[in-house]
């Protein structure tokens, strides 16, 4: 199965990233330039696991043969998205021609297609806050993390990869405050988002929650 695939892919890239902690030197001079540089590498890994994670659902989704009037009423937000786009902000010259159009797609009743390059957040990097908003979007009522404490590494991840990618502060600032062991354990906290996060939506095909309760 596809999840499958993003698991092991998830696998491989924690292993790289894990390898490459394991060969900084902290007596090297360019030690705490590599540590800051871990925050991008590691956020990367995290990002684009969650986007492989909305993309897979939203193909199982595309794939599951269910027709509008059997599906979650939270999922309205991505299978209507072009059409709530159409009305924002369209002048009173269109503004019932779009809304009679939204209504004749529900009228007929057609089968759940979700564009599949959908990402249902705010647009900013992915901290608790997009993590619930993608929840939302497809209806699911779990925890989006797999313990409330980790939301606070996940926003020192974010804050500290967006530090380093803005200019805001050097590799070298950012990477001095930590050592090679709070670095490990910033990487397993990550690792278990992820893995929780692929279980959950994984766990919302195979027992089809996409469906009216």
């Amino acid at each position: 199965m596809l999840f499958d695939e993003i698991k092991n892919e998830l696998t491989r890239k924690v292993c790289e990233l894990k390898l490459w902690l394991a060969n900084i030197d902290e007596r090297n001079q360019y030690c705490n330039i590599t540590k800051g540089l871990y925050f991008v590498y590691m956020y990367g890994i995290y990002e684009e696991t969650i986007r492989q994670v909305v993309s897979t659902t939203i193909d199982e989704l595309n794939n599951a043969d269910v027709k509008l009037d059997e599906c979650a009423y939270e999922l309205y937000s991505l299978i209507f998205s072009d059409e709530y786009d159409g009305m924002y902000n369209v002048g009173n010259e269109h503004k019932w021609e779009k809304r009679w159009k939204l209504s004749d797609k529900m009228i007929n009743n057609p089968k759940v297609v979700i564009s599949h390059d959908m990402m249902p957040t705010d647009g900013k990097n992915i901290r608790y806050k997009q993590l619930k908003s993608i929840a939302n979007s497809f209806g699911m009522k779990e925890n989006v993390l797999p313990r409330n404490e980790i939301g606070g590494y996940i926003q020192e991840m974010v804050d500290n990869r967006n530090y380093i990618a803005h200019g805001n502060k050097t590799p070298k600032e950012v990477g001095r405050n930590f050592t090679i062991l709070d670095l490990k354990n910033r990487c397993d906290y990550m690792e278990e988002v992820c893995n929780y996060v692929i279980a959950e939506y994984e766990a919302y095909i195979q027992e089809r929650k996409y469906l009216r309760r």
